[in-house]
């Protein structure tokens, strides 16, 4: 079989996003209208990001120095829990699984913005919260008056060989009807891209046998309507509804041809498609009850997702060859969640919740041969299907407070109860009660520095589709479900050292040790199979370094230099050779670095970025894979801040030549005796333009 993968690469797809941009040392001083910052905040008000020119809360708050926006926690697993996401909207968490931080301030204006604090998460009453957390305060009445406001994104791209992607962007318009605040937004997430370039395949001596010329080709649109409203009436009391309804349709197709020695000429062919649709609503109603307050959430979620793998081989002295996998699944989430919080006098908060949630997986399967008339015969697989389902709920109790000046702590204890069933292969229903929480301290050693450090003992969710078997019919593997999996818990620690270097910018460095058990990677499931499951014990570090340079001391006015960078290992037991290596597939290090120049006295910005990141091999019982990029990905840009009241960037991207690559090594049994064949890829995709406009009505 050909080594095609329908895992779409990094920089296939992902790689459509601007380059981060960054902003300049806060020069103005807080109106007198705007309150003292408490709790040792770091205040930037809109006058601190004039130069920008920003159209949205998500311009201003990306320009803060040293920070980067954390988001994307909660929206993969399943409950709501504690908040996850560094940022906060009116000292509130984004209470919601389908918008993100990024895309709740990208719906508001900069106009609507009354100030940004960044402030230490431990010292906030919102649980779960420790390092850098961005707390964006609106105009109070934001909305009132002046009608609706409508915030606009639109992001072509025009790459070589690939379809142009016209429909990539949103718009989402908000103001206020009788005092309730409307909020409608159209989005489509369209990608259009892909690669092409030899493949080499080898015998298990190392020889070459023939070379593939391949070409993939990955499209998708996401399209979603949604809708939310927010309340606060006479007496305090708030209120949210939300609501929205998204379609996905997803198309890969990867050809091949070659001259093999026995076969001749030969073409391949694999193709996906994917159309889901799902939709979601939820709310939530906090009131005054007693001395503090009461927050009632709630949540329904469903995802109907049918999808259809083939891959045919024609060769020409042997005919027509292929197979088939296809699998209908249908996901639904409930959610039912209340937080009580108050204060005391001593200055102690407190918050209790309860959570209850029920998940469902409804999984129809079918692996089937082509046949000599065209048409597949359906062939026993042993996982045609697979039902899963879960009840859980959670209790947890949080406190916090000053425990000096310049030193605050928050403690959370929690339970977590789990009810977990699977008709799949392996199939029962088991229960687990895993208690968890954390205990984390802001600690501000200077004027300048903090120190945050945390413990922290998290229940993992598990993957419902482990638990159902599937077929890879590109590569001719096979995964067997299994019903024994166990939620991984990870016991960690994390010290992060933030140093705000006033005029030369913003600094920090973090370390984070975790014990994890029960990780899943690839195991054996028998003599025979295999499939995902459980580890042994493993070691799970990770240094992070982050920050922003501001080059106007050097005399460049106007200029800036952002870093991220991480490095990490996961360590884990090799269930086949007991020995320790890299978990499959996980991040090894990533570096991502941009420069940033807003031309005084102008509309004019420019710059550009660099990115490079590594994975860890992929183990499977009878074989190695890896998946890299050949070279960094760099970028250049230049902006004009004010075309007919619009900010447009245009990037042109991938100025070094970034490459996918893919190497597999397949063993003849297990990949600890003789080595059957290898092959090695790697696909270009050239130099291309995005062009980003922005804009508010």
């Amino acid at each position: 079989m050909s080594a095609f993968v329908f895992r779409t690469s990094f920089a296939a797809i992902l790689l459509a996003s601007a380059a981060p941009v960054w902003a300049q040392e806060p020069t103005g001083d807080a109106p007198a209208a705007i309150p003292v910052p408490v709790n040792g905040a770091e205040r930037y008000t809109p006058a601190d990001f004039t130069r920008f020119a920003p159209r949205t809360a998500l311009d201003m708050v990306e320009k803060v120095p040293g920070f980067l926006i954390v988001t994307g926690t909660n929206g993969g697993d399943r409950g709501l829990g504690q908040a996850t996401e560094n940022v906060l909207i009116n000292g509130e968490r984004i209470a919601s699984k389908t918008t993100d931080a990024r895309t709740a301030l990208s719906r508001i204006t900069a106009t609507q913005v009354a100030y940004i604090d960044i402030v230490d998460g431990a010292s906030l009453s919102v649980p779960g919260l420790t390092g850098q957390v961005a707390n964006v305060v609106l105009v109070a009445g934001a909305g009132a008056t002046g009608g609706f406001k409508t915030t606009i994104r639109w992001q072509p791209e025009w790459r070589p060989r690939i379809e142009d992607n016209w429909l990539n962007g949103e718009i989402s318009t908000t103001g206020k009807l009788d005092g309730t605040q409307v909020t409608l937004s159209l989005k489509n997430e369209a990608n259009r891209s892909g690669h092409w370039g030899p493949e080499r395949r080898f015998d298990g001596d190392g020889n070459l046998l023939f070379v593939r010329d391949e070409f993939g080709a990955y499209d998708g649109d996401r399209p979603r309507l949604s809708a939310a409203l927010a309340r606060t009436t006479a007496n305090g009391n708030k209120w949210n509804f939300n609501a929205g309804g998204q379609l996905q349709l997803l198309r890969e197709q990867v050809t091949g041809t070659s001259v093999q020695p026995v076969f001749g000429r030969v073409t391949e062919e694999f193709r996906f498609t994917e159309d889901e649709y799902n939709f979601d609503i939820g709310g939530d109603y906090e009131m005054g009850l007693g001395k503090g307050r009461l927050k009632l959430i709630s949540l329904y979620r469903f995802e109907h997702s049918p999808f259809v793998d083939s891959f045919i081989v024609d060769r020409e002295n042997d005919g027509r060859k292929g197979e088939r996998f296809s699998q209908t699944a249908d996901e639904s989430e409930s959610i039912l969640r209340g937080e009580y919080s108050w204060r005391t006098g001593s200055g102690t908060d407190w918050q209790v919740a309860l959570e209850g949630a029920y998940n469902t997986l409804d999984v129809d399967a079918e692996f089937a041969v082509l046949q000599p008339n065209d048409s597949f015969l359906p062939v026993p697989f042993g996982g045609e299907r697979t039902k899963v389902e879960e009840k859980r709920g959670e209790a947890s109790l949080t406190w916090g407070r000053a425990l000096a000046p310049n030193l605050t702590a928050q403690l959370n204890l929690a339970a977590e109860y789990s009810e977990l069933s699977s008709s799949g292969p392996d199939g029962a229903t088991r229960r687990f009660v895993r208690p968890k929480g954390k205990f984390a301290l802001a600690w501000k050693v200077g004027s300048k520095t903090t120190i945050n450090w945390f413990v922290q003992r998290r229940v993992d969710q598990l993957n419902f589709f482990d638990f159902a078997s599937s077929v890879d019919v590109a590569n001719g593997q096979g995964n067997g479900g299994n019903g024994q999996l166990v939620p991984p818990v990870v016991n960690r620690t994390e010290l992060e050292w933030v140093q705000d270097m006033g005029k030369w910018g913003n600094a920090s460095v973090a370390f984070a040790y975790g014990y994890a058990q029960d990780l899943v990677d690839q195991i054996p499931l028998s003599a025979t199979t295999e499939g995902r499951g459980n580890l042994p014990p493993a070691h799970l570090y990770r240094v992070t370094t982050k920050g922003t340079l501001l080059l106007d001391p050097l005399g460049w006015k106007g200029a800036r230099i952002n870093a991220d960078v991480t490095w990490r290992r996961n360590r884990v037991r090799d269930p086949l050779t007991d020995q320790w290596r890299d978990q499959s597939f996980g991040q090894e290090y990533i570096a991502d670095l941009s420069l940033r120049h807003d031309v005084p006295g102008t509309n004019f910005a420019w710059g550009g970025g660099y990115f490079d990141e590594r994975f860890s091999p992929g183990l499977r019982l009878d074989a190695i894979e890896k998946e890299y990029t050949v070279g960094p990905f760099v970028t250049a840009f230049v902006e004009h801040k004010n075309v007919a009241g619009f900010t447009v960037k245009l990037s042109y991207r991938n100025l070094a030549g970034m490459k996918d690559g893919f190497d597999r090594i397949v063993y003849v049994d297990r990949r600890d005796g003789p080595i059957a064949f290898s092959e090695s890829r790697q696909r270009k995709f050239g130099q291309y333009f995005q062009l980003t406009v922005t804009g508010t009505l």
